[in-house]
């Protein structure tokens, strides 16, 4: 008869698997650390890190410290000043509540505690490795609590290998504590990363913390908002209805004033901006409120996501709020586009039969892509085929010379794709996606090499102000942008000056190319650092031709040319297809030859 195979795990072991579900990276320390801060009713809150936190975390608040009772047992799993039965789960007024997030970060690392209570004539410390604790001991503090957290991740290498850079590291901190900070304009909050002050959060109102956040010109035009329906109350501030630099969604939600994720929230305000256009990046700071019964902050142990009785009624209520908003800013920008689906008939409109236009934007099958082999021995067989330019040269400043080959010539269709014919169908050449793939790899060879991309200066530098998650990003890609044309310095504050742009680029596009890099950069956030493959992507998805882009009968013919001259001239860099081809077969059987 075989032994038992079921045993009880060990506390270390239970406290780590714990720390592995609540402790992802040093931000999540950071997190749950101002979370019990602020619970404690700090009004000054202080987080200094070195190396990312990878090295140290420091976290000093000036809240209502801890007895010496109380500091032996705060770090013992499942210990907790917030919950006293299991109903108060659903009716939380504190933002800590499991009492894991201090034996997980203690199991893992090596800790030193101090705090003092008010009126008290001495404070205590406490340290503890891998979780095990020494004595108390008396020490002279001010009032409150600090946390000292070294060698994160010392005892579980593998975590610690999955770590991204210092800087990649410092600027997830600077995402916690900015979320954080909007939800609590009446605390003080500073942090610094080494020797650099990176965020002051200082006391004040709502719009100012935004400002200090997101940036003080998108904080000035944030529109007010307030509604209620169906007991969910929602109040905060929304961008207008303009076009916007960037194109990632800044969207800070919060329930009850925790910072909370939910996809049904976020679609409601992308729907609720639709309307607009496309080319408007929202900003939306929303502060939910509704009955305790309605939700469930219980279903992650990290706390990131909230289970809603109803997200039907959560996505419709944000959607009316922001729509209804939007409907009574008087200066909202552009009208909206009137869409057919959007209105309301008793009649079912009739779908028209699918068209062979229809049949050519699915995934490509066998056979209807070409090889880029036998695309050029197609295209560029003849021996003086066209003259080829710069991919960088605009249209203002092309030279009148005329092509000694003009055939086979090439068209511009919707402002968007270059069509031509080869030897077996029609051709049609998305101009962003191919001109992507150029500049990328233009990029990569610039960037693995002492080469340096031309760059036109600017007679009057252009001011970007950025957030300070933008700022600290772009301090650690300075000169990776100069390499590729980009040249920026500091103005003051978290104003750059753009002084140089890649040679060719529209001056009018370089604040919003600037701003489109960082989003593209911040979207990548699965590396151990800020590969130069990220920041090769990145340059050519923002400099590349856009839809809408009118070519020149030479610029057309310069893209195809260099397209089939790239290492993968059939996908960009993001996997897109470049290319297609409607065979003439298919052609004929749609005309019913």
């Amino acid at each position: 008869m075989k032994s038992r195979k079921i045993h009880v795990l060990t506390d270390e072991v239970i406290n780590k698997i714990a720390a592995g579900e609540v402790i992802e990276r040093p931000a999540s320390v950071v997190k749950e650390l101002i979370e019990n801060a602020l619970d404690a009713g700090s009004t000054f809150i202080k987080v200094q890190i070195e190396e990312g936190g990878k090295k140290r975390i420091s976290i000093i608040d000036n809240g209502e410290g801890m007895s010496p009772e109380d500091l032996k047992l705060c770090f013992v799993r499942h210990t907790t000043s917030k919950l006293n039965s299991a109903d108060d789960l659903f009716h939380l007024k504190t933002n800590g509540f499991r009492g894991e997030a201090v034996a997980s970060i203690a199991s893992i690392s090596k800790m030193t505690i101090i705090s003092k209570m008010a009126g008290a004539t001495c404070g205590y410390k406490v340290q503890l490795l891998g979780g095990n604790a020494e004595e108390l001991e008396e020490v002279s503090s001010p009032q409150g609590t600090s946390f000292l957290i070294e060698d994160l991740f010392f005892n579980t290498p593998v975590r610690r290998q999955f770590l991204s850079s210092e800087p990649s590291e410092a600027s997830r901190i600077l995402e916690v504590i900015s979320r954080i900070a909007i939800a609590h304009p009446k605390v003080r909050f500073e942090y610094r990363s080494g020797s650099k002050e990176v965020f002051t959060g200082v006391e004040g109102d709502l719009r100012s913390r935004i400002a200090e956040t997101v940036g003080a010109g998108i904080a000035r035009k944030l529109l007010p908002l307030d509604y209620t329906e169906n007991n969910i109350s929602i109040t905060g501030f929304i961008s207008p209805p303009e076009p916007t630099s960037g194109k990632r969604l800044k969207h800070f939600l919060y329930l009850k004033n925790r910072p909370i994720w939910s996809p049904a929230a976020i679609k409601a305000v992308q729907k609720a901006y639709e309307p607009y256009g496309k080319q408007i990046s929202p900003v939306s700071i929303l502060f939910l409120d509704m009955p305790d019964m309605d939700f469930d902050v219980n279903v992650h142990p990290a706390k990131k996501e909230v289970r809603f009785v109803n997200d039907s009624a959560i996505y419709a209520a944000i959607y009316r709020a922001i729509r209804n908003t939007l409907q009574e800013e008087t200066t909202a920008g552009p009208a909206p586009t009137i869409r057919l689906s959007d209105w309301t008939s008793s009649e079912k409109v009739q779908e028209p039969e699918k068209s062979w236009h229809a049949d050519v934007s699915k995934p490509l099958q066998r056979g209807t892509m070409p090889s880029p082999d036998a695309l050029e021995q197609d295209l560029f067989s003849l021996p003086e085929f066209g003259k080829i330019i710069p991919l960088s040269q605009k249209s203002f400043e092309i030279p009148e010379k005329t092509p000694l080959y003009s055939a086979p010539s090439f068209l511009q269709l919707a402002q968007t794709y270059v069509v031509c014919q080869d030897r077996e169908g029609l051709l049609l050449i998305d101009q962003s996606a191919a001109h992507a793939r150029i500049l990328y790899e233009q990029a990569l060879k610039t960037l693995n090499s002492d080469a340096v991309i031309s760059s036109q200066e600017l007679l009057f530098p252009e001011l970007i102000e950025l957030s300070k998650v933008e700022k600290s990003l772009l301090r650690e890609i300075l000169p990776d942008l100069k390499k590729l044309g980009f040249y920026l310095e500091p103005f003051g504050g978290d104003t750059y000056q753009i002084r140089g742009i890649p040679s060719g680029l529209s001056f009018s596009r370089a604040e919003k190319c600037v701003r489109d890099f960082l989003d593209s950069l911040q979207s990548d956030s699965s590396s151990n650092s800020i590969p130069l493959d990220s920041t090769a992507k990145a340059w050519a998805s923002t400099t590349a031709y856009r839809a809408g882009d009118k070519l020149s009968g030479e610029e057309m013919n310069s893209l195809v040319h260099q397209l089939l001259q790239t290492s993968e001239p059939l996908a960009s860099p993001y996997g897109k297809p470049t290319l297609l081809r409607i065979p003439i077969d298919d052609i004929d059987k749609k005309f019913k030859r």
